[in-house]
């Protein structure tokens, strides 16, 4: 779930590399590492090769992406005729995780959530664009690069995301009843909505229907509604001064009770302290 993958995702940015034809040289056309120390995103821009991560070998040429995490096996080839030209993102990363107001850190290295290899040919000059812009911030070395690149990064990747969910609209049925339940929720979270509703609605069985929903959304559907009635809570909570059990009421929950005790732990404070803050 990669929403759910990027809520914890917060990297040190080690390394951003620009890979051409006098490293192969050096390298006598082929690198392999293992295990590998820390995080990598690459990018090729042309040339012709392999990759091979952890045994399963994957072509590469421009447009193509790869990526993996520490512990890994990394093994690339390619040619003098038509060497690899590639960009890189090296980084480190625990994932982090807030409970109200305690932070907690993850050990467990895990590879950021896309398929190993995979083709952006269509997206070349975008893609592209966007990797120039870590390489040409990070070897400027101006006041506070490192930032600006991990702010850039998170932009690229952000923007993955989204075009890879907008390519799985076009390619998955499922996935477009999702986002259009999506929808609804957003625009009836005051009503009672119950998962067994939705999933009528979708056209999907129940228990199937709370699993590609968490697959597609990162939350349960239950989860996702809770998160819309809390967002519009705490607009309601800055620009008014109803009290707080009719705000609840208002946005789809009926007991204010529980409301209180769900805003404090997902928000980190009560309703009341949010809105005095």
């Amino acid at each position: 779930m990669r929403h759910e993958f990027f809520e914890r995702f917060f990297p040190k940015i080690v390394d951003v590399l620009l890979r051409e034809e006098p490293f192969w040289l050096e390298y006598r056309y082929a690198v392999d590492r293992k295990p590998t120390n820390r995080y990598n995103f690459t990018f090729v821009s042309s040339g012709h090769g392999t990759v091979g991560l952890n045994g399963t070998l994957y072509e590469l040429s421009a447009g193509a992406v790869y990526h993996l995490a520490p512990g890994e096996h990394l093994q690339i080839t390619t040619t003098p005729e038509a060497p690899l030209r590639y960009y890189s993102v090296q980084f480190i990363h625990h994932p982090v995780e807030w409970e109200g107001m305690q932070l907690k850190l993850g050990q467990q290295p895990q590879p950021l959530p896309f398929e190993r290899s995979f083709s952006l040919l269509g997206e070349m000059e975008a893609m592209q664009e966007r990797m120039k812009r870590l390489i040409d911030v990070w070897d400027g070395k101006e006041a506070g690069f490192e930032w600006i690149v991990r702010l850039h990064f998170l932009n690229l990747l952000q923007w993955l995301c989204d075009w890879l969910d907008s390519k799985l609209q076009h390619e998955d049925q499922t996935a477009r009843l999702i986002m259009d339940s999506m929808q609804y929720i957003r625009e009836h979270h005051t009503q009672q909505l119950e998962r067994e509703k939705l999933a009528r609605m979708a056209s999907l069985s129940p228990s199937y229907y709370s699993k590609m929903f968490k697959r597609y959304s990162g939350y349960t559907p239950m989860e996702y509604m809770n998160k819309v009635r809390l967002d519009q809570a705490k607009q309601l909570l800055r620009s008014s001064r109803e009290p707080i059990s009719k705000i609840a009421r208002e946005v789809g929950f009926q007991d204010p009770l529980y409301f209180t005790r769900l805003f404090a732990r997902e928000i980190g404070m009560s309703p009341r302290h949010f809105r005095n803050g």
